[in-house]
């Protein structure tokens, strides 16, 4: 599909938040409820961010050729096989590559520089100025989105900083002229202990600002083993990115971190699904040994996972998509006459289906929210990486790896061994109906929420309260723990004339053993009363967006393809899901948008996944 302009945008995701408010649906108890499309509750938050100058997802090339002639060439093999419209990465900006930045100005295609390694580190040579800004003049002038990669900032930060055969990789023969600004072993990237978070959140803040200030404050953020996506946000990042794929987990809690922080901002926010997995990487040509690992279109993350997360990454929102090291897997040679391999042609297949269907909004009526100066990083275990968890952050790590996307953690543990890449995606109990937020977050985001969860330590300063305050006057729910009880003292009375303050009764997560944010039971209340769409039968991956027609689901099998890196995917043909959807609206019909069927009955669809598949559902409402 082709997006229409911002502006049409703007008032087209109006007059859908209209029509949904005037929805009257029926819960599971019988009771009159409301499904709205919650973002129309708050006029200053945009629906879905896309990138500058485009009116569609991007779908990206990932390696622009630095010889002018060679990426014409690929600009036309791309164009003719539609195999995407984008670039990242491209080469870094500076005046020899300002031909190819000119031409790709009047190509319109959105384009992400790269600078190497050293863009990680604060008072190296990586510091741009007049030449790399002129470069990029033309793409500016044309409205063409551009940014500077600051990739995998955390892991550096936290793993990288004192690694001294990364530096000695990265300067080479001048390590010893720049050996000065590593960081001392056993301090996660700081130069000394840190004492409390809100030290920490200035030392990362104070490491960020000047790597934007360096890279022309065009930067996009791309964290893998991290979950920074909020601050990266507040602090300015052109493009909030995710690395997911590799040996990276906690994929779906990353997306849901990003794409609050999308919302809070009002920034883009994109995927980039990496080939390697444990020393073995994805790309062209037969399963072999090479480079100290396995090479080759068997080798990495199969096929199917690269299919479920580029869609899945596009449904749930994100501005661009990006398939690392695709030149070097969509075809057999990256040169004439560019054939393409089979992960071509599934990359053809699947950008022509996000261009024609209309993806709508991501409908996550519960908004988690953490404190400002929380930290939360799942790959360390510790906050701000260096810090010993309290009860409230291990609360938060056993909801998002424990509740929400159980099994998601290959981190700590070895969830699956007999299939490594089944933590990568995760079934969802509940459906991915989250966003995470701060206590930081631009007035008039909270409200937009129907259902605020409190989670981890929080601090209740005078502004989050009156967020608080707004959104249930609005109509907006509160979920806290006995202990934010405790904490607001007597703002608590005051906070609950406001409206609706949920007192959650403790539990016990006997999986954990520990006290949990929200008993499994109340989440699955919330699933039932929230969502429009009820998802029941086998265990599988969901999501509801609201559309301009009505509600579109997306249901993912990740069951049933067994993936090791240095073998080739096996399907187990036995692995299927049976699903089943019940509308809680009036509908006129409903259809797959994969498999084409209609559904003139629409009380109860059925639905039968095969291993790995992926399938779209549209219920069209009555009222339109």
């Amino acid at each position: 599909m082709n997006w229409i302009s911002s502006i049409q945008h703007g008032v087209r995701e109006r007059l859908l938040g209209l029509a949904a408010g005037l929805l009257g649906l029926l819960a599971a108890d019988g009771a009159s409820v409301a499904f709205p499309d919650f973002h129309s509750l708050a006029s200053g938050v945009q629906q879905v961010q896309l990138l500058r100058g485009q009116r569609e997802c991007v779908f990206t090339m990932y390696g622009a050729p630095g010889e002018l002639e060679t990426l014409r060439q690929l600009v036309g093999v791309m164009r003719d096989q539609k195999i995407g419209n984008g670039f990242d990465p491209g080469p870094g900006p500076g005046q020899a590559a300002k031909p190819v930045l000119d031409y790709l100005a009047n190509v319109g295609w959105p384009l992400i520089c790269y600078s190497g390694g050293e863009m990680q580190i604060k008072g190296g040579r990586a510091v741009f100025g007049r030449e790399q800004e002129l470069s990029l003049a033309a793409m500016d002038q044309a409205g063409v989105f551009t940014a500077v990669q600051l990739g995998e900032w955390g892991y550096y930060f936290h793993n990288l900083a004192s690694n001294e055969a990364w530096w000695r990789d990265v300067y080479g023969k001048e390590f010893a002229a720049y050996k000065h600004l590593m960081k001392p072993a056993g301090l996660a990237g700081y130069d000394r202990r840190p004492s409390n978070r809100k030290e920490c959140y200035e030392v990362i803040k104070d490491y960020f600002l000047s790597r934007q200030r360096d890279l022309l404050g065009r930067v996009i953020s791309v964290t893998g083993h991290s979950h920074y996506e909020a601050y990266v946000a507040e602090w300015g990042a052109r493009c909030i990115g995710l690395e997911v794929g590799e040996n990276i987990a906690f994929t779906q809690s990353k997306l849901a971190f990003a794409r609050g922080a999308s919302r809070s901002w009002q920034k883009p926010w994109s995927v980039q699904v990496s080939p390697w997995f444990s020393g073995a990487c994805t790309t062209s040509g037969p399963l072999r040994r090479e480079g100290g690992g396995a090479r080759g279109l068997d080798a990495g993350h199969s096929l199917s996972f690269y299919e479920r997360m580029w869609l899945h990454s596009w449904f749930a929102g994100a501005a661009m998509v990006t398939p690392e090291n695709s030149i070097a897997i969509f075809f057999e040679k990256a040169e004439a006459p560019w054939t393409l391999t089979a992960h071509g042609r599934k990359a053809v297949e699947v950008f022509d289906f996000m261009r024609k269907h209309e993806r709508g909004v991501p409908y996550t009526p519960v908004a988690i929210v953490l404190d400002r100066l929380a930290g939360y990083n799942a790959y360390m275990n510790k906050p701000w990486g260096i810090l010993e968890p309290s009860a409230g952050d291990r609360e938060l790590r056993d909801l998002f790896d424990q509740q929400l996307f159980p099994g998601s953690d290959h981190i700590h543990s070895n969830p699956f061994p007999d299939n490594p890449e089944f933590s990568y995606l995760r079934p969802t109990p509940y459906g991915e109906i989250f966003d995470v937020l701060l206590t930081s977050a631009p007035p008039e985001v909270l409200p937009a929420y129907p259902v605020i969860l409190l989670a981890g330590e929080i601090e209740f300063d005078v502004a989050f309260l009156g967020e608080l305050e707004k959104a249930l006057r609005r109509g907006s729910r509160v979920l806290i723990a006995q202990r934010h009880r405790e904490a607001l003292g007597a703002e608590y009375n005051r906070l609950a004339r406001e409206g609706e303050v949920e007192v959650l009764a403790p539990w016990k997560n006997a999986a954990t053993g520990r006290d949990a944010a929200i008993p499994n039971q109340r989440l699955q209340e919330l699933a039932r009363q929230y969502l429009p769409i009820e998802v029941s039968g086998d265990a599988v991956q969901y999501q509801v967006n609201r559309t301009p027609k009505g509600w579109a689901v997306e249901l993912i099998n990740n069951r049933g393809v067994i993936k090791k890196p240095d073998q080739p995917a096996i399907t187990d043909p036995k692995a299927i899901a049976r699903v089943i959807l019940k509308p809680q609206m009036a509908c006129q019909s409903a259809r797959e948008w994969r498999s084409l069927r209609i559904h003139e009955s629409v009380e109860q669809v059925e639905v039968e996944l095969g291993p790995g598949a992926v399938e779209y559902v549209e219920f069209l409402s009555a009222e339109r």
